[in-house]
């Protein structure tokens, strides 16, 4: 039983219990109804005899009135009626007549019930009644019962003090046959009602069943992650809620394998960052210790030029300050990662912008460049101080170095975007694909001789990321327009 598939099993239990419950119902229909039967020709009888009694007392006992009610009454409900008024006594027949004796005295006012009584051994009986065993004396009245019947008497007192009673037989051979006839057909009956239960049994099963098989199959192929696996059962039941169910299931599931596959190719695209960068950093660094070393040694054996000390040596202090530069811009670049932008507070953009351009306007004039400021259209935005002008920082450093001199470098809000511009020589496609990556540089010796050393933009990437805040860096008619974009923060 154990190994049976689900409709197996459902199949043979439904199966055998509707056989069961129609067995049953079949030999309790057989034995109960009889006394059913019987019962209800009890009360029948009883309502029979009352209602007669009560059409004696409204013609006043008469007695040749009583009898012809009488008479109507055996007609009316095929039975025989026996009435006695006043010692006077009258027998009615129905559209039947049988063939027995009945003692007076053995018929009171409880019912007797003579089942299956043949009208042979009755008139057996009645001859030995006339041979001497029993005299036709002993019998007052005389009913026939061919097979089983309902003998009711009552006594009564009419309205005018005249004694009566009411004697009345039943025929029951209706219902005797009746009986004969199903017990004849119980078996067919039942054969019927047992193939009927079989193709039910199979609908029932078949209807319970195939909606778990399907989601078992279903869950078979969600077993082996196949993305268009879907419980198609549509019904509103525990079955359905069931399939619902395990459709979110598997749909959470699928959503969470593709955000861990998301996390992993992030962080293997964050590892390859570190390693790119840690390379690149790597190079950046070995190329000045490099020059350093060379003239410190050569500074050491005295060769050529390097007899100088007094110049080389400060030539020395330049590339360690370079040095001390690049490797906290390095730092402060690798601590980026760690950052989460939740130090939020709300600042005023152009308050922030004014400080940062402040910084630069000595730089700026030195090499005669203008700088351009309108702000009036300023607003306060809610965001990481320290990380925000960092960013910005190096957004205008990085305009007043490449900015051409004599040139202009215009600052201003427009739809709520920072706008920060500088006129200088566009730079190409091939270039600003790569214009964010660290440590890359458009002109190499320039940038080395303003001290850049391809981080500034790299930063402001990183930050602008961490802060979600869009942004873009495209050339212009005569120079490079760096936007920020606020319209995805909360302006306050």
């Amino acid at each position: 039983m154990k190994k049976l598939k689900l409709f197996s099993k459902t199949y043979i239990f439904t199966m055998a219990l509707i056989s069961m419950i129609i067995i049953i119902t079949h030999i309790l229909i057989y034995l109960g109804l009889p006394k059913v039967y019987i019962s209800n020709k009890e009360k029948e009888s009883d309502n029979i005899i009352e209602d007669l009694i009560k059409e004696i007392n409204k013609v006043d006992a008469d007695i040749e009135k009583s009898f012809k009610l009488a008479e109507n009454f055996s007609e009316k409900y095929n039975i025989k009626i026996s009435l006695t008024l006043n010692e006077e006594k009258k027998t009615f027949q129905g559209h039947e007549d049988v063939d027995i004796y009945l003692d007076q005295n053995s018929v009171s006012d409880e019912t007797i019930v003579l089942p299956d009584i043949k009208s042979d051994s009755i008139i057996k009986d009645y001859e030995e009644g006339i041979t001497g065993s029993k005299s036709e004396e002993d019998f007052n009245q005389y009913i026939n019962i061919n097979n089983s019947s309902i003998i009711k008497s009552k006594s009564f007192k009419t309205i005018n003090d005249i004694n009566g009673n009411i004697q009345m037989a039943m025929d029951l051979e209706a219902f005797t046959e009746t009986r004969d006839v199903i017990l004849k057909i119980l078996p067919y009956s039942i054969l019927v009602s047992l193939f009927i239960a079989l193709i039910a049994s199979y609908i029932y099963s078949k209807k319970i069943t195939t909606p778990i098989k399907e989601i078992c199959d279903v869950t078979k192929e969600m077993e082996n992650l196949n993305k268009r696996a879907f419980c198609k059962v549509e019904t509103e039941d525990e079955i359905g809620i069931l399939a619902y169910n395990i459709n979110n299931l598997y749909e959470n599931l699928l959503n969470t394998i593709l955000s861990l596959e998301e996390e992993i190719e992030n962080v293997s695209k964050s590892e390859k960052i570190k390693v790119d960068f840690l390379r690149s950093a790597s190079h950046e660094l070995k190329t000045p210790l490099m020059s350093m070393h060379i003239m410190l040694e050569n500074m050491i054996l005295g060769v050529g030029k390097y007899k100088n000390h007094d110049i080389y040596l400060e030539k020395c202090k330049e590339v360690v300050n370079q040095l001390s530069k690049m490797v906290q811009e390095i730092l402060d670049t690798s601590r980026l990662n760690t950052l989460d932008n939740k130090n939020e507070k709300i600042i005023d953009l152009s308050q922030i912008v004014n400080e940062i351009v402040d910084t630069y306007k000595l730089i700026a004039k030195s090499r005669q460049i203008n700088i351009n400021i309108n702000l009036e259209d300023s607003f306060n935005i809610s965001i990481d101080e320290k990380l925000f002008t960092k960013a910005i920082s190096n957004i205008i450093s990085n305009a007043v170095n490449y900015t051409d001199e004599g040139k202009e470098i215009r600052i201003y809000i427009k739809n709520n975007k920072l706008i920060i511009e500088n006129d200088c020589t566009p730079i190409s496609n091939e270039h600003l694909e790569h214009i964010f990556e660290a440590f890359y540089r458009v002109e190499f010796d320039r940038n080395k001789s303003s001290g850049g050393n391809g981080l500034g933009l790299y930063i402001v990437q990183q930050i602008l990321t961490i802060t979600k805040l869009t942004y873009s860096f495209k050339p212009i008619k005569n120079g490079m327009k760096f936007e920020i974009d606020f319209n995805n923060k909360n302006i306050i």
